[in-house]
């Protein structure tokens, strides 16, 4: 059944979804959290941080162990592990059981990339890695969309813990349809022996995956406080209702979409992944411009600027995960890719606390969004020709075999 491209793809996204889906239920129900729980926006950030610290931490150690027992028995259980999390998060009666949550939840935050990218490694061609790669990672953006679009209503509606509680329930129906849908074979089943594992692990990583993660710790640094907090200052600060603010969550998570897949085909066809990084990162640039100036123009101006958004800080992991992917050998794709994860989820749990800190001093978001401008122009220059030279991914695809 695996063997059909629509259903390898609806596992590869759905199993990013999944993966990264509470730390985006935690912004979008921000304001419900804050209200019921009673916890402050620096605990508010502090819940990502833990949820991405975890991550960070077990992404190295989750990449070796996908390598080892194959990429289809890891997207299963990070899949179980996701709908535990929900769960947990919906019984929360106080910040610390939210906190136990997103450590649970943690997990499957750093092992969606390497779970996935060694899934794409075993089963695709390599001719067609760059757009199955795009649209796996569309998965993380479509969960910006549900998230938006469903949550805020469902809240509306039912309750917050209702609308967890339906989550956690399809996370875990669909873990049971993934471990129906794979027919792996005998190779699929270890996806690389144990000789070839611990072969690949004796070598050191190419340059550029060690770029590429600074890249990612950067950016994440950056995105942790975007992604954190943006529907929580677009309605306390700009003042658009929590329903507006999780609308342009969701059309900044549907455009994502478009914008991964198609970042996914341009590195492999058009442009070198850490040039097109680079361009990437010139665009975020111009949303966290856009965020600076909200307050002085309006808030008219946050749904042109969600177009920079997607473009800019949702596209960049698609080429960097087909980076990963094109630059290593088969059998430690999934050690790569925690590294990769490692240095994104770290940024991500630097990034939140940090605005969570600034915001109850200060009451302003302003340095937040202009220390992300900073960020966002120093990742581009980190993987410019001048640091990367001129090999980077598209140069080492020989690597890539087995």
């Amino acid at each position: 059944m695996l063997e059909r491209r629509g259903v390898l793809l609806a596992i590869l996204v759905f199993a990013m979804t999944a993966s990264t889906f509470q730390i985006f239920a935690i912004a979008v129900l921000a304001v419900d959290l804050i209200e019921d729980l009673e916890i402050s926006r620096t605990a508010l950030g502090l819940l990502g941080s833990l949820n991405t610290l975890v991550g960070a931490v077990t992404a190295p150690r989750m990449g070796r162990l996908t390598d080892r027992i194959g990429a289809h028995r890891a997207i299963m259980v990070l899949l179980v592990i996701s709908a535990i999390g929900m769960a947990l998060m919906a019984l929360a009666g106080g910040w610390v059981t939210l906190a136990f949550a997103a450590i649970v939840s943690g997990v499957p935050q750093g092992w969606g990339n390497p779970a996935t990218n060694a899934l794409i490694a075993e089963r695709v061609p390599a001719d067609e890695q760059g757009a199955v790669t795009g649209v796996k990672q569309s998965g993380v953006q479509f969960g910006i969309f549900l998230s938006g679009f469903t949550l805020p209503g469902l809240a509306l509606a039912f309750g917050w813990r209702a609308a967890l509680w339906g989550f956690a329930a399809v996370f875990a129906m669909f873990a049971m349809l993934v471990a129906r849908g794979f027919t792996p074979t005998t190779t699929d089943s270890k996806a690389a022996t144990t000789a070839a594992v611990d072969s690949a692990d004796a070598q050191p990583l190419p340059r550029l995956i060690w770029i590429i993660s600074l890249y990612a710790f950067l950016y994440g640094t950056a995105g942790g406080a975007i992604g954190r907090f943006f529907p929580l200052w677009a309605n306390e600060v700009v003042g658009v209702s929590t329903v507006e603010a999780g609308a342009l969550v969701a059309f900044g998570g549907l455009l994502g979409i478009v914008a991964r897949i198609i970042a996914g085909r341009v590195a492999q066809e058009r442009i070198r992944p850490a040039r097109l990084l680079s361009v990437l990162a010139s665009i975020g640039a111009l949303y966290c411009v856009a965020l600076l100036v909200t307050t002085a123009i309006g808030s008219w101006i946050l749904w042109p600027a969600t177009i920079f958004f997607a473009v800019g800080v949702g596209a960049w992991n698609a080429v960097a995960m087909l980076a990963v992917i094109v630059s290593v050998p088969r059998a430690t794709a999934g050690r790569a890719s925690g590294v990769v994860a490692f240095g994104f989820l770290g940024g991500l749990t630097v990034g939140s606390p940090i605005t969570g800190v600034v915001v109850d001093r200060w009451d302003t978001y302003q340095p937040i969004w202009l220390a992300a401008l900073v960020l966002s122009l120093i990742s581009a220059v980190v993987v410019s020709e001048r640091f990367t030279g001129t090999a980077d991914a598209a140069d080492t695809a020989d690597a890539a075999s087995p």
